[in-house]
C-alpha cells in the first residue's frame, strides 16, 4: 500500500485502506456553508456515482446511512488505473452556493485489485447530505484527480459513537497485510526515501526503531505521526488511528529516526508519515507484538 494516499496514498501499490489515515489537514472551507441535494447534483454529486471522466463503474449499497453504519462501494477501475493503486475518499467542502471549496480527505481508502476491481467498507459519522468523491491523483509533473463523485446522506444527532458491532476490526494475517502493502521490510514505494525497521516482530512493549531519509518534499522539521491501520475487510479497506503520541521530526540533514513501543498484542499495518497539501506522504510497514 503506498501510502501517498491521495491524498494515491496513497498512490501506488498501497493498501486498500478506505485510509482515513492519520489524517491530511481540513479543508479550510467555512463549515456554515450546506448544499441541499439539488444544489449537490448540481455540481456534479448526484445520488448514484457520476462516473464521467471516471471511465469505469461505481456502485453505492446505499446512498443514505445511519451514523457508523457500514456502507459498501463497489466497481470497476479504468483500464489505465494500475493495480495496487490507492484509491481514497474525500468529502466536498463548500464555502458558497456556486461550486466553489475544497475536499477533506477522509483517510479512507481501498486500492484496486488484480481484476481492476475495488471493494470499499465505510461507515461516517458526520451527520448531514455532503458531497464525495473516491480517487486517485496521476504522478505526473501537473496531477489530476482520476475518480468519481457522489452525494451521500448521513443521519443522526451527530454525538453517536460508533457501536462495537458496526465497527469492529478485522484481523489480518501476514499474508494479507502483504496485500494490503504493510510489508515486513518497510514499504517505501510512495516514501520517495529511504526506510529500515530494526524488527517486525517483538515482545509487546520492547522498543522498536525505524529510521531513513526523507523525500526533498518533506522539509527538516516536519513532524511524522505513527498510525495503526484498522482493516474492515480481508482485502484492505479500513481506516487509520493515530497512535497518540509516537511521532518524530525530520532532521536538518534530513534524517528521521523513531524508537517507539507497542503495547497492544497482535499483527497489524502500520504507517509513519505526513500529509503534504491534500496527499499522504508516508511509508507502511506490519509489525507484530507477542
Amino acid at each position: 500500500m503506498n501510502v501517498k494516499r491521495v491524498l494515491s496514498s496513497v498512490v501506488g501499490a498501497a493498501v486498500s485502506v478506505g485510509l482515513i489515515i492519520a489524517g491530511s489537514p481540513a479543508a479550510s472551507a467555512d463549515p456554515g456553508v450546506t448544499l441541499t441535494s439539488q444544489q449537490l447534483t448540481k455540481q456534479g454529486f448526484p445520488k448514484k456515482p457520476n462516473t464521467t471522466g471516471w471511465d469505469g463503474t461505481a456502485v453505492l449499497s446505499t446512498n443514505t446511512a445511519p451514523q457508523w453504519e457500514d456502507v459498501l462501494l463497489t466497481g470497476k477501475a479504468p483500464s489505465f488505473a494500475p493495480i495496487g493503486q490507492v484509491l481514497t475518499m474525500q468529502r466536498y467542502v463548500p464555502t458558497d452556493a456556486n461550486g466553489d471549496g475544497s475536499f477533506k480527505d477522509l483517510n479512507i481508502t481501498t486500492t484496486v485489485q488484480k481484476n481492476g476491481t475495488f471493494s470499499m467498507h465505510f461507515q461516517l459519522g458526520m451527520p448531514g447530505t455532503y458531497g464525495y468523491r473516491v480517487g486517485y491523483l496521476t504522478s505526473s509533473s501537473s496531477p489530476e484527480f482520476v475518480g468519481f463523485q457522489y452525494q451521500f446522506t448521513t443521519t443522526g444527532t451527530g454525538k453517536a459513537a460508533p457501536s462495537s458491532g458496526q465497527s469492529t476490526a478485522v484481523k489480518l494475517n501476514a499474508s494479507q497485510l502483504e496485500k494490503a502493502g504493510f510489508t515486513r521490510r518497510v514499504n517505501t514505494a510512495a516514501w520517495g526515501g529511504t526506510a529500515t525497521i530494526s524488527a517486525n516482530r517483538v515482545p509487546a512493549g520492547a522498543p522498536v526503531t525505524i529510521q531513513g531519509t526523507a523525500p526533498a518534499e518533506v522539509a527538516p522539521g516536519t513532524v511524522l505521526q505513527l498510525s495503526r491501520f484498522v482493516p474492515t475487510d480481508k482485502y484492505g479497506s479500513g481506516s487509520f488511528e493515530q497512535v497518540a503520541g509516537v511521532q518524530t521530526q525530520v532532521a536538518t540533514d534530513g534524517t528521521f529516526s523513531l524508537t517507539f513501543e507497542i503495547n497492544q498484542t497482535g499483527r497489524y499495518g502500520y504507517t509513519l508519515g505526513t500529509a503534504v497539501g491534500q496527499e499522504w506522504v508516508g511509508m507502511e510497514f506490519q509489525l507484530r507484538t507477542t
